[in-house]
């Protein structure tokens, strides 16, 4: 199972660089590169919840009994990585709580620049980059991931606030 899992990470993060591929062809139309960056990281928090949910899918056994109401006292992830997948998936909604309330900010007001614009892509990066280093967990290296996405929210609300 942790095959697979490495697999869809893979591609996942391939899908993901497509993606930010567009980001110049983007550009020249009204987004601004903050709101773009935002809307890729709405679109790696909603791809997130694959890994655990293949786990889940098949430790119940199909995809009709993930629907029936969970019994009293189902653990829902036995194996360690999926929890992990969870919790980064998890950290993923509280990390965007905090950048997209900035990043639009920062488009709202016009104030983007240079900085915020990097810092917008920086975010997207370190969140892309913690989530296989969470559900593999790599600490040193996972901590080091969230304080970049950290510091690049902080970025843009100090940008915001100069």
């Amino acid at each position: 199972m942790l095959i697979a899992c490495k697999k869809q990470v893979v591609l996942l993060e391939l899908l993901l660089l497509a993606i930010s591929k567009l980001y110049i062809q983007k550009q020249e139309k009204c987004m601004t590169a903050e709101i773009y960056w935002l809307t890729l990281n709405v679109v790696l928090t909603a791809f997130m919840v694959i890994p655990y949910a293949i786990y889940r899918t098949g430790k119940l056994g199909g995809l009709w009994q993930v629907f029936k109401t969970p019994l009293p006292g189902d653990s829902p992830f036995d194996d360690a990585w999926a929890h992990r997948a969870y919790r980064a998936h998890m950290n993923a909604f509280e990390g965007i709580a905090l950048f997209a309330p900035v990043a639009i900010g920062v488009h709202v007001t016009g104030m983007g620049n240079e900085v915020t614009a990097i810092a917008a892509a920086v975010y997207f990066w370190a969140r892309l980059i913690y989530a296989p280093l969470y559900y593999f967990d790599v600490p040193v290296l996972k901590t080091t991931s969230w304080m970049v996405g950290l510091m690049a929210t902080l970025t843009l609300a100090f940008q915001l606030l100069i």
